[in-house]
């Protein structure tokens, strides 16, 4: 393993503590997905998805991993491997002989809880959750990743991948995301601080990873799973959860769909300025950001930003969050009645989550957009007097392909696969460097747009501005 020499450590987020309210008295109301327990009848809340912020949480330490002083000092490849798949591979979810993110620093390798590495855009707020033992145990990335946790929807598209032994197309977005480890720690020990997680074709390995994620993890789970017809109807909303919790089986199931959509829990009480600009709000007003209910993660932050993007106004924040929380609410309203395939309450839970997946999806497909419209702007730099830099250029490639890449997990897809495999084809595997492939991957690219106009029936001006 590494060792780091020198090196200051990747600081927490924890802030100065902020004061508590000016008034001990003050009423502060629930936030806007808040159940009380059915179950129980005590007042408990019902609402439960801490696994999934959690995972949430990795993914943001990966990016943060990678763009890292401490990555590039590594003493061989193996250790950057190492580093990456504590994270990806291990997270919180430890063995007998190998530490969690919980036991160990991942920077310094010492006995003890590595620090929450988030960026809060709030002053005066300590995280309640401020490193990894304060988050769920038992967590890690690569357990849930499309493929391993469920088959896959389709067969993988929008990256080649080679195929040995026993290994299957289910396979392919783990090996995908080992193949772009594999070449960050190439990376890492080339003896260049500037290249981190840039290659020399234009790759920007930190924004694929974060990206493919957000898609390969927590849309797919949701999609694939937690929202899907089959998973809603399999789970119980007769009884207390395993016989303890203060919560069904559907519910948590449901609640846990909410979570990988990553949107605090008074997100919709917020505008779409402060949801994508400061993605943590102290609801309660205890002095602390509660990870599990005060901080918008990945898509939530990304939907609020078109949303406020757009020029003929989209509401997929509201669509999205309203589905979620009318679909709590019947579950809660019909605690103790069984469920019947595709009628009553089934069929009711199957709407609304169509509807939270569908403005999901939007938001992902217009993400991609506006991708688009930045890496054909500046790929038209290129030769000219005013080029982008190839980190700018690298930069917006990776998130468009990432976020591509994230819109091929869902069964109930709005884009077909023929469309998406054509659209992903466009952007290659890396961004165009010679001015004598510009027109043609312009044009490619303009195309792709189109194809994605019509998918998703967005407006004009929105495709053009966004």
């Amino acid at each position: 393993m590494k060792l780091l020499k020198g090196l200051a450590l990747v600081s927490s987020v924890t802030l100065l503590a902020a004061c508590g309210s000016d008034s001990d008295d003050a009423t502060i109301p629930a936030p806007a997905y808040s159940f009380t327990s059915v179950v129980d009848n005590t007042g408990t809340s019902a609402v439960s998805y801490s696994g999934q912020a959690t995972r949430h949480q990795l993914i943001n330490e990966l990016k943060a991993l990678i763009g890292s002083d401490e990555l590039q000092q590594v003493a061989s490849k193996q250790d950057a491997l190492d580093m990456l798949n504590q994270v990806y591979l291990v997270g919180t979810n430890g063995t007998d002989t190998i530490y969690s993110l919980a036991e160990q620093d991942l920077y310094t390798e010492e006995q003890a809880a590595s620090a929450v590495t988030l960026s809060l855009n709030s002053e005066g707020t300590n995280l309640k959750q401020s490193d990894y033992a304060d988050l769920s145990g038992g967590k890690n990335l690569q357990g849930k990743m499309a493929g391993q946790d469920n088959d896959l929807t389709q067969s993988f598209i929008g990256w080649s991948i080679t195929l040995t032994g026993d290994q299957t197309d289910n396979d392919k977005p783990d090996l995908l995301i080992q193949a772009w480890f594999d070449a960050i720690a190439d990376l890492a020990i080339d003896g260049n601080g500037s290249t981190k997680f840039v290659d020399a074709n234009g790759v920007d390995y930190q924004q694929l990873v974060q990206k493919f994620l957000l898609g390969a993890v927590t849309y797919s789970q949701a999609a694939e799973d937690y929202l899907s017809s089959a998973k809603l109807l399999s789970n119980d909303n007769l009884v207390a959860k395993d016989g303890t919790k203060p919560y069904t089986a559907l519910g948590h199931g449901w609640d846990e769909g909410f979570g990988y959509f990553g949107a605090g829990r008074d997100y919709i009480n917020r505008t779409d300025a402060d949801n994508k600009n400061t993605p943590d709000f102290d609801q309660n007003q205890d002095g602390l950001i509660d990870l599990y209910a005060e901080y918008n993660f990945g898509h939530s932050v990304n939907a609020a930003k078109r949303d406020a993007g757009a020029t003929v106004a989209v509401d997929y924040t509201k669509n999205a969050f309203d589905a979620f929380k009318a679909g709590r609410q019947i579950i809660q309203d019909n605690y103790g009645t069984e469920q019947v395939s595709g009628q009553g309450y089934h069929a009711e839970l199957v709407e609304q989550a169509g509807i939270a997946l569908n403005n999901w999806e939007n938001a992902i497909a217009a993400t991609v957009i506006h991708y688009i419209n930045d890496v054909i702007t500046e790929t038209q730099t290129i030769g000219t007097q005013t080029e982008m830099t190839l980190a700018d250029r690298a930069k917006h490639w990776a998130e468009m392909k990432g976020f591509a890449l994230s819109l091929q997990f869902s069964p109930v897809s709005q884009i077909n696969t023929a469309d998406l495999t054509t659209v992903l084809s466009a952007m290659g595997e890396a961004p165009v460097a010679s001015i004598n492939d510009v027109d043609a991957f312009v044009t490619a690219l303009e195309a792709a747009r189109d194809i994605m106009q019509v998918a998703y029936g967005f407006d004009a001006q929105n495709v053009a501005n966004w």
